[in-house]
């Protein structure tokens, strides 16, 4: 019985579509090709210039240096994740699902969050002033992050600033957190190492984003801390890398050791990537994190790119040959230690504290790559939403001449 009863809700959550149709496939399609310069997710590999890895003490995160550049080529969010896209559009063809297990069960998370509200439950977003930049991370952790997955379990830093509660940061009694609090130190005192302030399923990192008060020349608030905050930020960067070469030397059966690490904002969140076998560095676009300025509901894109990043270990297919000549060079520059990175990291009874620099606007790559594969995904998706669009949109016509010549 209760299997019957399992069966049922399985098939219900695959069946309903409560979410538009028509913005979901937009919002996939934002991952697989450069429709415009502010709606796509792109990946720009960053080349290391000069880096404290190597320092002969060892470095803090918070006081980890990390200059770097990036190259004229990027690639598209859907590329690094093309076993997910894949998913995904095979869903949206002809509503198959995946055979195996795990990948089904994520599948039915995706659509069960999309069915749902979506909200965090605050009396409105002027109450995300009130709130520590930990305890809003902690709030996306219980609320977005802890229902993509396979497991809703993450461990906080349990040397956090903040109140430590059991209720979420949210204030509903019955909002429970998923996550506790415990010790989220990684790497090695002679090396890069600290504490990650949120770890999810013992798989990735998350961390918060220190607000911004200032507004120089003129520039929005927002705008100030989307340039200084998220992009380039050295904490991210170093703790992205040491947490690769930790994951490769945990799980060396896995088929790839390209590790995100997720950083989140009062407004945007970005994801950092790190390949500790072939040496390469990406940083993605921002995404938005809400649907609207004043709105406490998540953006589809935001649910898109953390699903994707939260499940990595089955979505993520690597970097290609075209993909592994953006060197980093961070091999070079801790070459010294690079022994100590590759054998000696370690989870746990290592320490760290939280700081942020400053850092300066950026343009996005002028060329984008693209794989065949997510060439295909983005031809059916392209298919798919033209059809919802003949019900949707008005203008469906000109969705798919726009779309052909790309």
């Amino acid at each position: 019985m209760a299997s019957d009863t399992k069966k049922r809700r399985t098939e219900t959550i695959l069946n309903e579509r409560k979410y538009e149709e028509g913005k979901w496939l937009h919002t996939i399609l934002t991952l697989c090709y450069d429709m415009d310069t502010k709606s796509s997710i792109i990946l720009t590999p960053l080349k290391i210039d000069v880096c404290n890895a190597n320092t002969s003490k060892g470095t803090s995160f918070s006081k980890a240096f990390c200059d770097t550049t990036q190259y004229d080529e990027g690639y598209m969010f859907g590329d690094i994740f093309g076993n997910g896209i894949t998913v995904l559009t095979n869903y949206e063809e002809d509503e198959s699902t995946p055979t195996d297990k795990p990948l089904l069960l994520v599948l039915q998370k995706l659509l069960d969050f999309l069915n749902s509200s979506r909200n965090i439950n605050l009396p409105n977003k002027h109450s995300l002033q009130s709130i520590s930049e930990t305890e809003l991370t902690v709030l996306v952790a219980n609320h977005l992050l802890g229902k993509l997955g396979t497991s809703s379990c993450y461990l906080i830093d349990e040397n956090c600033c903040g109140k430590k509660r059991d209720n979420c940061f949210c204030g509903e009694t019955s909002c429970k957190m998923t996550g506790e609090y415990g010790d989220t130190s990684i790497g090695n005192m002679e090396v890069w190492h600290g504490n990650l302030d949120i770890l999810i399923n013992n798989d990735l990192a998350v961390k918060p984003l220190d607000e911004n008060p200032d507004s120089p020349g003129g520039k929005s608030a927002t705008d100030v801390k989307l340039r200084n905050d998220l992009q380039r930020n050295p904490q991210i960067i170093a703790q992205t890398i040491v947490f690769s070469f930790l994951q490769k030397k945990r799980h060396p059966e896995r088929s790839n050791f390209l590790t995100p690490c997720i950083g989140i904002g009062s407004t945007e969140l970005i994801v950092m990537l790190y390949d500790s076998e072939h040496d390469v560095l990406l940083e993605s676009s921002t995404v938005p994190l809400f649907e609207q300025d004043l709105s406490l509901k998540f953006s589809f894109q935001a649910i898109l790119v953390c699903w994707l990043t939260v499940n990595y270990k089955f979505f993520c297919c690597g970097l290609d040959e075209r993909y592994r000549k953006h060197k980093s060079n961070f091999f070079v520059h801790a070459k010294e230690k690079i022994q100590i990175y590759e054998d000696k990291l370690t989870l746990g009874n290592v320490c760290n504290t939280t700081q942020l620099n400053d850092r300066n606007i950026l343009l996005p790559p002028s060329k984008l790559l693209r794989s065949k594969k997510v060439h295909d995904n983005t031809a059916t998706l392209l298919n798919c939403l033209k059809k919802v669009s003949q019900f949707e949109y008005p203008d469906s016509n000109d969705i798919g001449s726009t779309s052909s010549s790309k």
